[in-house]
């Protein structure tokens, strides 16, 4: 069908007004000379032979051109179309006839506008293939959505070109209906995500302001408590008996466990709040775990522990707060002490390993399972072993030295096997 249209333009060509014509026209003086006529004669048929030889090599060239296109649209595998410059369709693939159910005596040499039920008869897509894609000859991805006959509701994307010196238009159409819907429900999930989101971070934050007013309301009571405890056992109001002493030491271990329960909330609060401001000086690392170990010694002998300090013989120089750092190291050392047996040996170890400086502690305590790795520096979480009902904790402990640990830009490493121990190794940036 395609080709037929194209010789039939071709052929029409011919029969327009030619050049030799217009020769007969210039030329219709009456001639006597028999010899000039037959001069004259020849002439015309050169000239005739002539034309007609580059109208059929026009006709072979277009007839190529045209096979050309028709070879390239069907190994495309979208539809796929081509319309002359009248918009009416010249031909299309397989893959166009597939996708939109229609039949080809249905659609090659009618309007593309009359396509369907119409659908692509819209103001927008008619501006774009008759003004501005003449002027530009290009065309991307014009999105239309529509309910086509027998495929349902779809939005595609249109790219056009115009081929041929603007005679001919190539049109490709994809549809993008899935994509569509994946880019909308990926925005619609991403949204409810946020939202769930800020309702978790708006519950989280009430949890954290609850807790830190609970801490302070509840500090204020302890903390009188401890003092007149202390005054009883000063014997402000009189001598005590050994029971009293007794119940009064009781009291009084018991009040300090939740003294420190509540700093220990308070301080998580403050740091996660961003509360926490470091206060840095140049620090001796060694006399640092020196004075932790002096002021915890008595919780080992008490238990029956010994602890083993291999110092180094340099000195090891780090950034750091102190205050912060000594309850750091205070912390994994309780830790060590606490769950491990009687007569167990907690070991020290402290190094510098070229801009690090490294400190390991190890304990012969029960250990801790792999899968409770995860576990050790989450908030309120305590893993059960052995010792953990016997050793009180909030569960926040680690939790917090991690926190002041980021703070330093240090970090911290466990290593560990149930029954013969863990050792936990903090590095932190050496004092150039």
């Amino acid at each position: 069908m395609i080709r037929g249209s194209i010789i039939s333009h071709a052929t029409s060509e011919i029969k327009k007004k030619q050049p030799i014509q217009e020769y007969l026209d210039s030329s219709a003086q009456p001639q006597d000379d028999t010899s000039s006529n037959s001069q004259v004669a020849g002439s015309l048929q050169k000239i005739n032979n002539k034309k007609i030889s580059q109208q059929e090599t026009h006709i072979t060239a277009l007839k190529k051109l045209l096979g050309y296109y028709q070879d390239i649209t069907e190994t495309i595998r979208e539809p796929f179309i081509i319309l002359d410059k009248d918009f009416r369709v010249v031909t299309a693939n397989e893959a166009f006839y597939h996708q939109f159910k229609v039949l080809k005596k249905d659609t090659e040499n009618r309007s593309f506008y009359e396509l369907g039920n119409n659908q692509w008869d819209t103001p927008d897509l008619r501006e774009l293939l008759e003004n501005i894609l003449p002027k530009h000859q290009v065309l991307n991805n014009y999105e239309i959505t529509h309910d086509f006959p027998g495929i349902g509701h779809k939005t595609m994307h249109l790219n056009a070109r115009q081929v041929d010196a603007k005679q001919l238009i190539l049109l490709a159409i994809v549809d993008v209906t899935r994509q569509k819907q994946l880019q909308d429900d990926t925005i619609e999930m991403t949204a409810s995500l946020i939202k769930q989101r800020n309702k978790l971070q708006g519950l989280n934050d009430a949890k954290d302001e609850f807790i830190n007013m609970a801490s302070h309301q509840l500090r204020t009571p302890a903390t009188a408590v401890k003092q007149y405890i202390g005054m009883l056992a000063e014997g402000y109001w009189g001598k005590l008996s050994e029971v009293q002493n007794k119940m009064l030491n009781t009291a009084y271990e018991s009040n300090e466990r939740e003294l420190e329960i509540i700093e220990d909330m308070l301080r998580v609060a403050k740091v996660d709040e961003g509360k926490v401001y470091l206060i840095k000086s140049s620090c001796d690392m060694a006399r640092q775990l020196e004075e932790a170990v002096k002021d915890q010694l008595a919780s080992f002998n008490n238990r029956g522990q010994s602890i083993v300090f291999n110092k180094p013989l340099e000195p090891v120089i780090a950034s750091i707060d102190k205050k912060l750092m000594r309850m750091v190291i205070e912390n994994l050392l309780d830790n060590a002490s606490k769950y491990s047996y009687e007569d167990k040996q907690i070991t020290i170890d402290l190094k510098q390993d070229d801009k690090l400086a490294v400190i390991a502690i190890k304990d012969q305590g029960v250990g801790i399972h792999k899968k409770d790795h995860v576990k050790l520096f989450q908030r309120f979480s305590r893993i059960d072993n052995p010792l953990s009902i016997s050793a009180e904790g909030t569960g926040l402990g680690l939790y917090w030295v991690k926190k002041i640990l980021d703070l330093h830009e240090g970090s911290m490493e466990v290593i560990s096997r149930v029954d013969y121990g863990s050792t936990f190794t903090v590095k932190l940036p050496v004092l150039n």
